[in-house]
């Protein structure tokens, strides 16, 4: 029997976002275009991200290993161990955790940018269930069949969660030098 793997969510996602720009576009032209471009590359965002952590999906499914790791800062400990093992294996690790710390920062700008979120722990409390979900689904997808070997990290929490924080600190210092830029500009008037 032979075994396809397709990013169909990725291709789906694509192709509804190029349709929906279209149509959206053709209703709005170019009425608060900024706004609905900034939202466009939300989209993309997401479908990135989506990909990112399902990948391909097996037709037909396939059994795969499940894994779950509840401790939290285990990475620290395996950091050490790649190191011992070799410099590949550590800089392959450090760029696993890298990519964690990341993959959610822009999530964090664009809850202030697009939503308006104005609250920390509002913040905070929408990153960490965006990465809930997607750890979530990886052992769930994994399990039936559906994505190979994905699992669920509690590390990988941590990180995305501390990620999307950063992201959304940095809007709000963004935010608030261009508050403070306005009232000296209408100060000054």
């Amino acid at each position: 029997m032979r075994i396809y793997s397709f990013p169909i969510l990725t291709i789906i996602g694509c192709i509804g976002l190029i349709l929906y720009i279209l149509i959206d576009f053709k209703r709005n032209q170019f009425e608060n275009l900024i706004h609905r471009g900034i939202f466009y590359s939300f989209i993309l965002y997401s479908i990135v991200v989506s990909h990112l952590t399902i990948g391909a999906i097996f037709i037909p499914p396939q059994t795969s290993n499940i894994t779950f790791q509840f401790i939290p800062f285990h990475f620290i400990g395996d950091l050490y161990s790649e190191s011992v093992r070799g410099t590949w294996f550590l800089m392959n690790s450090i760029k696993l955790y890298v990519y964690n710390l990341i993959m959610l920062f822009p999530l964090g700008v664009y809850l202030g940018i697009l939503y308006q979120v104005k609250r920390v722990h509002k913040a905070i409390i929408i990153v960490f269930l965006t990465s809930l979900t997607i750890e979530i689904l990886q052992p769930v997808l994994s399990y039936f069949g559906f994505i190979f070997n994905r699992s669920f990290d509690v590390d990988d929490l941590i990180l995305n969660t501390l990620g999307g924080f950063l992201g959304f600190l940095v809007w709000l210092g963004i935010s608030n030098i261009n508050m403070m830029d306005s009232e000296k500009s209408h100060n000054n008037t």
